[in-house]
């Protein structure tokens, strides 16, 4: 996935028009962006250790996502929307940890990684919803942000879904015990 990023970084095109972050504030959620990502990331592995039966499936389809957004990086290297809240601006000095500009933005791993995993944990109503929920929010977010265009959040889902329906197929051992 670095190199993806890097690459998109280095090869950033222009930034686009987009009807909703053109139309709604630029609202600054660092601390969510920051803090309410780095919890969901890691709640969702967790989750995985405490429901064990889930975590081959998890592991496999995370692994795959995280493969297809590489790609999908690569091949859609556009510049961030200029009203972009900066990630770092709480922090500057985070900058030198996280040098990444933000150019990796077709699909937003944001919303597809929650999403992805509550489809994952989908028999499990309380982990479904606090995922579907962590999912919806971080869209907002990023859409407030104006860290992701639009297309990038909604089209999330649907990517996840797809993975998802991929990974069922691929790895059929892993999702029968879910089931």
């Amino acid at each position: 996935m670095n190199l993806s990023i890097n690459y998109a970084d280095a090869r950033e095109g222009n930034s686009l028009g987009d009807l909703i972050l053109d139309n709604i504030p630029t609202i600054n959620f660092f601390w969510f962006r920051a803090f309410g990502t780095f919890l969901i990331a890691l709640s969702v592995p967790l989750i995985g250790f405490l429901k064990p039966k889930y975590f081959p499936a998890l592991l496999k389809t995370m692994g795959l996502m995280y493969s297809i957004r590489a790609f999908f990086v690569a091949i859609t290297y556009i510049k961030t929307y200029p009203a972009k809240v900066p990630v770092f601006s709480a922090f500057p000095i985070w900058k030198d940890l996280f040098p990444y500009q933000g150019n990796d933005l077709f699909f937003s791993g944001h919303v597809a990684y929650p999403f992805l995993a509550a489809l994952v944990f989908w028999d499990n109503k309380p982990v479904r919803t606090y995922l579907l929920i962590a999912a919806a929010f971080s869209g907002i977010v990023s859409l407030f942000a104006k860290t992701h265009y639009s297309i990038d959040t909604f089209a999330a889902p649907f990517i996840a879904y797809s993975i998802f329906k991929i990974g069922e197929k691929l790895f059929k051992e892993d999702f029968s015990y879910i089931k």
